[in-house]
């Protein structure tokens, strides 16, 4: 009767009339665990004469019979039945719901949600105990007529929502039930269930957050039967109290964001009203009567425990029995069920509604070999997205390439069997999604097509028609490699006397981001000992030689994406880079003397004078003079070194005259 609850009490209306009103509710904890087979009670004929003796007790010492604004006729018969065909109409215990609850769902979206859950497949599986077709009648606010039995404060009396709903739906003088009720409610019958909901400020007294989120139960209102004689109608009408059943929806314990809020309201609904269509009058319809004792018999149970005001109010209804988290004591056996989510078509609701699972008793017999069965509907299939290889789990999300395989599987509920169809789509964020596509799974598809963020959505189909909700993920396609900019060096001829100070930078752009950057200067990693890392300074003059040069940076992304930049650049020397080399080496120390220095660059100077003539004979003899010069002073003025590198570059010269 309860869900997301513990054990809910009722302690301040302690009456003999609380007893008889939750009579056929009690339940002491188990001494064993039942098989999962259960049985009803619709042919309990004993237990059905028990609550109806009790209730009309109860009503009669409450005062019922004769309230003009209730008027039940007595004796009230409670026979053993469930809702055929549940006619479900909402009640909102607030004259102006959506301005009094702004943070709750609004009237409209909790009546659609009440008219989507009729027409879905939640109740289904509800056929094996008698239940079929649902529908949706409206909703109405509370009347002013009945305000003299509504709750006053904000946490209501169990019997006061006994007293008010039961108004709403028979209040109709001269004669009771000889007209419609004054309210609009529509007039109760067999199949009616009316399902109220308590603003966000009222609690049932007794509940609380830790211990009720809704509950069920049942009431009487006048009604009238014509005579029939063999078979013959006869203009005699004959009152009768009509049994319907009612839930209550506290909306108080909902927290979180605004679909989180509707998510516990709904799910706290639909787990009443699918335990009101199958047990409307508590105890004589479906319910599993199974607990303890020598027989099993809930009815002597019941009686043992009417001196106990502090009553439990679940005995194994099929919601309760998958309520998740179970329950202390009843049902007698427990199987501990996630809510589900079933898709809907109404985008108020975002397309799907959050539902409480119910026992199957079926599917339990169906699969009473298989102990780990758990026999809760709705069986829902389950689809999964998987990423094969390449896949990058970035800051920005999941990457991928057009590589990589995505897989999507389907299983469908309850038998853990492959499902019968699943639906997909992928397409680039921000435009048109296609239609789906449906076939068995598995499905393996991969994203072509211009990089970026796309999404792929997924449902299954179960073998038993019911659906998934439709869930998506978001993948990024980067077929694109990393790029390196290279500023220094540049595709020009440096002077053999300049330092060059490396400057790149590699960068994947939305991609999966850079994996590796390897440099290399002609096919080398390192030079001179060291790295070719940006901003590492090289001495072209002792570090290069003359001529061409390649400088290339390799990047690679985590997806394995491959590009490689490469600058060629020349080193060449000219009359003034020449004269910077003797500088150069003269700081340096190893040009050993002022005076050598001032006669290489006095010949130099020389040199320069004739090749800016166009004088290049007399430019080479100067050279000339100049390397023999270096070369009687190699070792000994000059380091040897530096001067093989100034005979080399002053032999550049002589070969390279305008």
């Amino acid at each position: 009767m309860k869900i997301f609850a513990s054990t809910g009490r009722f302690r301040r209306f302690r009456l003999f009339a609380v007893g008889v009103l939750c009579a056929s509710l009690v339940a002491p904890t188990l001494a064993s665990q039942p098989p999962n087979i259960l049985d009803d009670n619709r042919d309990d004929t004993a237990l059905s004469l028990l609550e109806s003796g009790l209730f009309t007790a109860a009503i009669g010492l409450l005062g019922f019979s004769v309230n003009p604004l209730i008027g039940t006729y007595l004796p009230v018969d409670i026979s053993g039945r469930v809702l055929a065909h549940p006619k479900i109409h909402n009640l909102y215990l607030d004259d102006d719901w959506d301005s009094h609850n702004p943070d709750a769902p609004t009237s409209a979206q909790i009546d659609a949600f009440t008219r989507q859950l009729a027409s879905s497949h939640y109740l289904d599986a509800a056929s094996q105990y008698g239940v079929h077709a649902a529908e949706f009648t409206g909703s109405h606010g509370r009347s002013l007529l009945c305000s003299p039995l509504q709750p006053r404060v904000d946490r209501a009396e169990f019997v006061e929502l006994l007293a008010w709903v039961s108004c709403e739906v028979s209040f109709s003088p001269p004669v009771p039930g000889l007209i419609p009720p004054l309210t609009g409610v529509p007039q109760t019958n067999d199949d009616t269930l009316y399902v109220i909901y308590l603003p966000r400020s009222m609690d049932i007294v007794d509940g609380g957050c830790d211990s009720l989120s809704g509950v069920h139960f049942f009431g009487a209102a006048p009604n009238f039967k014509f005579l029939d004689v063999f078979g013959i109608p006869l203009p005699i009408p004959v009152p009768y109290a009509q049994t319907f059943a009612y839930a209550v929806i506290p909306t108080k314990c909902a927290a979180g964001d605004a679909q989180a809020i509707r998510d516990h309201i709904t799910e706290a609904a639909s787990h009443e009203i699918i335990e009101s269509a199958t047990d409307p009058l508590v105890g004589t319809g479906w319910i599993n009567n199974i607990v303890t004792g020598s027989d099993g018999n809930i009815l002597s149970l019941t009686i043992d425990q009417l001196s106990n005001v502090g009553l439990d109010l679940r005995a194994g209804e099929v919601a309760d029995i998958c309520e998740l988290g179970g329950t202390p004591g009843p049902p007698a056996f427990q199987h501990p069920t996630a809510a589900v989510a079933i898709p809907v078509n109404d985008p108020s609701l975002d397309n799907r509604i959050k539902v409480a699972p119910y026992w199957s008793n079926a599917d339990a017999r169906a699969h009473a070999s298989d102990p780990n069965f758990n026999a809760c509907v709705p069986f829902l299939p389950t689809s999964t997205v998987t990423f094969g290889s390449p896949t990058f789990a970035g800051a920005g999300g999941k990457y991928v390439t057009s590589a990589t395989t995505i897989t999507i599987d389907a299983t469908d509920g309850g038998s853990n069997t492959p499902a019968a169809s699943v639906s997909y789509r992928s397409y680039l964020r921000g435009t048109t999604p296609p239609d789906f596509t449906t076939q068995p799974p598995p499905v393996q598809i991969t994203l072509v097509g211009a990089d970026g963020a796309y999404i792929v959505e997924a449902f299954a189909t179960g073998n038993n028609g019911l659906v998934e909700v439709a869930h998506s993920v978001t993948a990024i396609l980067d077929n694109t490699a990393p790029i390196t900019t290279i500023v220094e060096p540049a595709a020009i001829a440096y002077p053999h006397s300049q330092t060059l100070t490396l400057d790149y930078s590699t960068s994947d752009g939305t991609g999966s981001g850079v994996a590796s950057a390897i440099t290399s200067l002609d096919g080398s990693t390192t030079l001179n000992g060291h790295g070719l890392a940006s901003g590492q300074a090289i001495n072209l003059l002792t570090e290069l030689s003359l001529g061409p040069h390649s400088f290339s940076v390799a990047g690679m992304d985590n997806l394995a994406n491959a590009g490689v930049s490469t600058v060629s650049f020349t080193i060449v020397v000219t009359p003034d880079s020449i004269k910077q080399d003797v500088n150069l080496f003269l700081a340096a120390g190893l040009i050993k003397s002022g005076g050598m220095a001032n006669s290489l660059l006095a010949k130099l100077s020389s040199a320069e004078e004739a090749r800016a003539r166009g004088n290049c004979s007399t430019a080479a003899h100067e050279y000339d003079a100049f390397i023999r010069e270096l070369q009687a002073q190699g070792g000994k003025g000059v380091d040897a070194s530096a001067a093989t590198i100034m005979i080399g570059d002053a032999q550049y010269l002589v070969s390279h005259c305008p």
